[in-house]
C-alpha cells in the first residue's frame, strides 16, 4: 500500500531506504506495469513484446527437408489444384523465395479457369432446367418446393468460389509458408524436427472418402426422391466433394495443430526440468506465439468459404429438418423423408467435425501449455526463469489460440448447439403453425 502511495504520488525512492526484498518488490510492480502498459498498446497482437532478437538464417535445402507438413499433407493439395478449388503452388526446390506461391495467372489458376468454366457450364444447364420444370408446374406441392429450395441452396458454393477462395489464395499461400517457417524455427530451437506419423495415410484415405462420399450422397437422393433426374447428379458431385474436400483440409489442419503440440509440450516439460532454463524458454515463448499466430491464420485464411459453407449447411438444415418433419406429419414417413434426413444428417456432421477438431487443437495448444506452466514451482526456479514463465503466461492470455473467421464467429462447440437449437426450434415453431392451420380449417 505504501509503495503503491509513493509510485502514484511520484515520490522518488531512495534504494538505500529500502531493505532487498522490498527493492525487488517494486522493481517487479514495475516491470508488470510497463509490460501492461505496452500490451494495451497493441490489443490485437502485440508482437513486438516476443520479437526475436536476433533473425535466424534460413538453409533452403534443409528448410525444404523437414517440411513435413507440406510432404504429408500433398495428396490434398493436389487434388485441390485438379479441382481448381485452391490454385496455389509450390516453389522449386533449393529456389530461395516463398516455398508456397499464388498467382493469378501460374499454370495452376489456369486450369483452375477451365475446369470452373466447364462445370459452371453443367450446373447453369441443370440449374435452367429445375427451375424451367418447377415453374411450369402449376399444382406445386409442398414436397416439391422443399426439394428444389435445397438443391438449388447446395449449388451456391460453386458460384460463389472465385469470391470466396480465389480471392482469399495470398492468404491461404501466407498460411502454407507460416507451416513451413515454423518447423524449420522449432528444429533450429529443439534439435527435433516435426513429424506427423499418421497424417499421410489419414490425407490419402480423405481424398479417396471426399468423392466417393459425394457419390453416395447425391445417388442416395436419385434413389430416394423419383423427380431426381440420373442427369442432374453431374452437377452436384464436384459441389459436395468440394465441401468434403474443405471439411477433410480443416481436419487435417487441426490434427497437425495437436500433433505439433504434443511434441512442443514435451519438449517444454523436458526444458523446464533442466536447470536455468530461461534462456531457453524465451525462444520457446516465441515458438508458442508463432504456433498460436498459425491457428489465427488458419481462419482467415478461410474465412470466406468457410463462412458461406456454415451458412449453406445452416440454411440447408433448417430446411430439410422443416420439410421432412411437416411431411411426415401431413402425410406420414416416405421415401422422400429418408432422403431429406440424409441430408441433415449429412450436413450436421460436417459441422460437428469442424467445429470439434478447432476446440480440441484450441484446448491442446492454449489450455495444455497454461497447465504445465501454472504446475511449475516458482519458488524451485531462479529469479529469471520465473519471469520468462509469467512472460510465457502473458502471451498465452493476448494471443489466444482461436479459430476465427476473420472476426466474424469462433469456430467451436458453441457454434453446433446453436445451429442445431436454431434448426430444431424454426423447424418446430413452423410446424405447430402448420398444424393449427389444419386444425382451424377442419374446425370451420
Amino acid at each position: 500500500m505504501i509503495h503503491s502511495q509513493m509510485e502514484d504520488g511520484g515520490y522518488e525512492i531512495r534504494h538505500q531506504v529500502l531493505n532487498p526484498n522490498q527493492r525487488q518488490q517494486l522493481e517487479d510492480r514495475r516491470r508488470i506495469k510497463e509490460q501492461m502498459q505496452q500490451l494495451e498498446q497493441d490489443n490485437e497482437s502485440p508482437t513486438h513484446m516476443y520479437r526475436r532478437k536476433l533473425k535466424i538464417a534460413t538453409d533452403v535445402d534443409l528448410l525444404d527437408r523437414h517440411d513435413s507438413f507440406y510432404h504429408t499433407t500433398r495428396s490434398l493439395l493436389v487434388l485441390f489444384q485438379i479441382m481448381g478449388v485452391m490454385p496455389i503452388m509450390r516453389s522449386p526446390p533449393g529456389v530461395d523465395m516463398p516455398r508456397t506461391t499464388f498467382t493469378w495467372c501460374s499454370r495452376a489458376f489456369l486450369w483452375a479457369y477451365f475446369i470452373y468454366a466447364c462445370e459452371t457450364i453443367v450446373v447453369l444447364v441443370v440449374a435452367r432446367e429445375r427451375i424451367i420444370k418447377f415453374i411450369s408446374t402449376n399444382d406445386k406441392r409442398f414436397d416439391e418446393v422443399i426439394y428444389n429450395i435445397i438443391f438449388m441452396s447446395i449449388m451456391v458454393p460453386h458460384f460463389l468460389l472465385p469470391v470466396a477462395s480465389w480471392r482469399n489464395g495470398l492468404e491461404v499461400a501466407k498460411f502454407k509458408n507460416m507451416w513451413t517457417d515454423f518447423q524449420y524455427k522449432y528444429l533450429i530451437v529443439t534439435g527435433k524436427p516435426i513429424v506427423f506419423p499418421k497424417l499421410y495415410p489419414i490425407t490419402w484415405a480423405l481424398c479417396i472418402v471426399s468423392w466417393s462420399l459425394s457419390f453416395v450422397i447425391i445417388l442416395s437422393q436419385y434413389y430416394l426422391q423419383p423427380d431426381f433426374q440420373f442427369s442432374h447428379t453431374f452437377a452436384y458431385y464436384h459441389i459436395i466433394a468440394m465441401l468434403n474436400g474443405f471439411c477433410s483440409l480443416w481436419f487435417v489442419n487441426c490434427t497437425a495443430f495437436g500433433t505439433a503440440s504434443k511434441a512442443f509440450a514435451k519438449e517444454l516439460t523436458d526444458v523446464l526440468a533442466t536447470e536455468r532454463p530461461a534462456a531457453k524458454l524465451t525462444e520457446y515463448r516465441h515458438l508458442w506465439v508463432d504456433l498460436s499466430h498459425m491457428m489465427q491464420q488458419l481462419g482467415k485464411a478461410y474465412s470466406n468459404m468457410y463462412g458461406i459453407y456454415c451458412l449453406v449447411i445452416f440454411f440447408t438444415t433448417i430446411i430439410a429438418t422443416y420439410g421432412s418433419l411437416s411431411e411426415i406429419i401431413e402425410h406420414g414417413a416416405t421415401y422422400k423423408e429418408v432422403g431429406l434426413f440424409v441430408i441433415v444428417f449429412y450436413c450436421m456432421s460436417l459441422l460437428f467435425i469442424i467445429c470439434n477438431e478447432a476446440h480440441h487443437a484450441s484446448k491442446r495448444v492454449g489450455l495444455n501449455f497454461q497447465e504445465r506452466l501454472l504446475n511449475v514451482n516458482l519458488t524451485a526456479v531462479d529469479k529469471a526463469t520465473q519471469k520468462e514463465v509469467e512472460m510465457f503466461l502473458v502471451a498465452i492470455d493476448k494471443n489466444p489460440p482461436t479459430m476465427n473467421l476473420d472476426g466474424y464467429a469462433n469456430i467451436n462447440r458453441g457454434l453446433i448447439t446453436a445451429s442445431a437449437k436454431n434448426a430444431f426450434i424454426s423447424s418446430l415453431k413452423a410446424n405447430l403453425s402448420r398444424i393449427r392451420a389444419l386444425e382451424a380449417e377442419r374446425t370451420n
